[in-house]
């Protein structure tokens, strides 16, 4: 199916105020603000959407407080829409809303929706990367501006966890055509990219018995832009979890903050590119496995595959 990705995000949050100074503090462009929600988008209109936990248009939650509600996906066209709904009516509950979206419910109770993409193609900025030796990547004699403001390109993916990720992946794999880029060994994780997505990864799956969110990943030019970036957000005053440092798998930079919305945040930067000639592998549930370098770290709610220490224990 051709489904690109993560196209927005819906939240129930126990404070909009935190949650909304969240996300324009990260460098989110706000759209609307109200005493019932607020509402964001990245450069090329992925969206995010925050209400109160109580808020009774809300889908249901598989987990008590704030946390993400449902997970738009994105596809490239209504023939693909209606695949989708068609497919996931054979075993499930579909609607289909007034304003273009599907929706339905995964395996482990996660809310996920389906619309034709609003994503905006957008032209990125020159590299102004100086390989020494190579082709300047920046004008010659100019310098890097260190006071921009860095705002995040797009969603670049979302990391759920689940009881049973063997179970979890047949419903994307075998229902709507996920590929499978990596897996770690014994069912502790996988990551996932939809059939029309370049990107690695776009969705991570991993294993724990509390079902819950762990964190959204928010995509931004290079190395340059997740330091200043999470350098920003810090001198805004939220706690930075984990960075900044750089993957194995998936090979993407990397800086995660705690944030208000059930999850850590995080700033990425340069994931592998993959299609289907991409070699998929299944790795060992070991720290080395998990970052090749880290600057500092503490443990995300709930630990998680990229915590090099104290993780990677069997259940």
């Amino acid at each position: 199916m051709k489904i690109s990705g993560v196209d927005g995000l819906v939240f129930g949050v126990d404070s909009i105020d935190a949650a909304g100074r969240f996300f324009t503090d990260f460098g989110l462009q706000p759209l609307t603000r109200s005493a019932s929600g607020a509402s964001f988008e990245t450069l090329n209109g992925t969206s995010i959407d925050v209400f109160h936990t109580g808020d009774e248009h809300l889908p249901p939650s598989v987990v008590e407080g704030s946390t993400v509600r449902e997970i738009i996906w994105g596809v490239s066209d209504e023939a693909t829409l209606d695949q989708v709904a068609d497919e996931l009516a054979k075993d499930r509950p579909v609607s289909r809303e007034n304003n273009g979206l599907v929706r339905s419910v995964d395996d482990d109770g996660y809310r996920v929706a389906f619309r034709v993409e609003k994503r905006r193609p957008i032209v990125p900025r020159a590299s102004r990367l100086n390989i020494y030796e190579a082709k300047p990547g920046r004008p010659v004699n100019s310098r890097i501006d260190f006071s921009e403001t860095i705002k995040p390109v797009a969603i670049a993916h979302v990391v759920l966890f689940s009881p049973d990720v063997d179970s979890a992946l047949r419903f994307y794999v075998d229902r709507l055509g996920f590929r499978i880029s990596d897996r770690f060994k014994g069912g502790h994780g996988a990551f996932l990219r939809s059939a029309n997505s370049p990107y690695h990864h776009n969705m991570f799956i991993f294993r724990r018995e509390t079902k819950g969110l762990h964190h959204i990943a928010f995509a931004v030019n290079d190395f340059n832009d997740v330091v200043l970036g999470g350098e920003a957000v810090l001198k805004k005053g939220w706690a930075p979890v984990v960075g900044p440092g750089r993957h194995v798998i998936g090979s993407n930079y990397f800086w995660y903050f705690d944030s208000p919305c059930g999850g850590a945040m995080e700033l990425t930067a340069d994931m592998d590119r993959a299609d289907d000639n991409w070699k998929s592998g299944e790795w060992d549930f070991v720290p080395q496995n998990t970052m090749a370098w880290v600057m500092d770290r503490k443990a995300l709610p709930g630990d998680g595959p990229i915590v090099p220490s104290g993780i990677c224990e069997s259940d």
